[in-house]
């Protein structure tokens, strides 16, 4: 793997490291966040109105932040998701950091009515750049790289930092907080709903997914197949809030470097077997070199037909949920997941 890095050409991101599954530093590593249960940090010095009362303040693992008055200018310093939520709650996003997974640097579902200032964070945060655009808040909850980062980021701007740790909160309870900070309480608590409501409503449209098995992971090449070994990972709780479970074969594997997920040797793909076997293609020619092994030809799900190949976008879209990529990525993976079903 690259030597670890912001961001990168390509897919050597290593916040995009569920895809690569590559071994490396831990915090760079826990890329799609967890499915906590627990509820949002409480609110102090302000009120849970749709306006707001200001100042308010949260407590957050890097630090607490303090915004004293509805922000008018925000950045969004992390990956993708406070640039999502951002966007969804209406704020000035007058920055963000640039996604080099897509062209434009913003994901489809990222859709600005303004331009905000995209910057490029391969060699770290372009902090003079940030303080040039006189932010008086900086969402940073999806920033794989915020333990460096707050103390300078802080003195920019009220930093919001993400709750429990890197890649740990839910995806409600960032809309939540982000909800809070720009006192739009309100409108994050109907975007989580409405987000849940759509998950009930397709999985209630489609019974057939209920309590079947899938296994789901990247693979970059025939030495590179990872697989989802955790339940509570993102992408197996996008996957299982739709009825599907995971496949108790895979989560019996030992952990990697990443966590929640397991390498896979190219000589066990039989372990990856389940009713639907679903796979993110990170490189190149990974999917020509996999297809083409007698083994994974071997599979019942890849005979039967129940075999599902994401494409990138869809993939990132699932394991790192936000109120816009959830129904983007629901849009795109329930069909493929019921035919996928039909023929298991």
């Amino acid at each position: 793997m690259p030597a670890l890095r912001r961001s990168s050409p390509g897919l050597s991101l290593p916040r995009r490291s569920f895809l690569l599954g590559s071994a490396g530093t831990g915090v760079a590593l826990v890329a799609a966040c967890s499915s906590d249960k627990k509820d949002p940090a409480p609110i102090s010095g302000g009120s849970t109105s749709s306006a707001g009362a200001f100042p308010v303040t949260l407590a957050g693992k890097a630090g607490s932040v303090t915004v004293p008055a509805a922000p008018r200018r925000v950045v969004a310093a992390g990956y993708l998701r406070d640039t999502d939520l951002a966007l969804a709650l209406g704020a000035n996003l007058v920055g963000a950091a640039r996604s080099t997974s897509w062209p434009s640097g913003l994901a489809p579902w990222q859709k600005p009515t303004t331009k905000p200032t995209l910057f490029a964070t391969g060699d770290g945060l372009p902090t003079e750049q940030l303080a040039a655009l006189h932010p008086d808040l900086i969402l940073a909850s999806d920033d794989y790289t915020l333990a460096k980062d707050y103390a300078t980021l802080s003195k920019i701007a009220p930093t919001l930092s993400y709750r429990q740790g890197v890649g740990a909160d839910s995806w409600e309870d960032m809309t939540t907080r982000a909800g809070q900070v720009l006192g739009k309480t309100a409108e994050a608590t109907k975007l989580v709903a409405d987000t849940r409501a759509k998950i009930a409503s397709l999985r209630a449209q489609h019974p057939e997914l209920t309590g079947k098995t899938f296994t789901f992971g990247p693979v970059s090449g025939l030495d590179s197949i990872f697989t989802i070994s955790r339940s509570d990972d993102a992408s197996a709780v996008f996957f299982s809030q739709l009825g599907m479970k995971l496949a108790p074969a895979v989560t019996s594997l030992p952990p990697s470097a990443t966590a929640g997920r397991s390498q896979v040797s190219a000589e066990r793909l039989d372990v990856l077997d389940a009713d639907v076997l679903i796979i993110a293609y990170t490189k190149p020619g990974a999917r020509a070199e996999l297809e083409g092994s007698q083994l994974f030809k071997r599979l019942k799900a890849v005979q039967r037909g129940s075999y599902v190949a994401l494409d990138l976008t869809t993939a990132i879209a699932v394991a790192f949920p936000s109120v816009l990529s959830i129904p983007f990525g629901l849009d795109a993976t329930v069909p493929l997941l019921s035919t996928a079903v039909s023929k298991s």
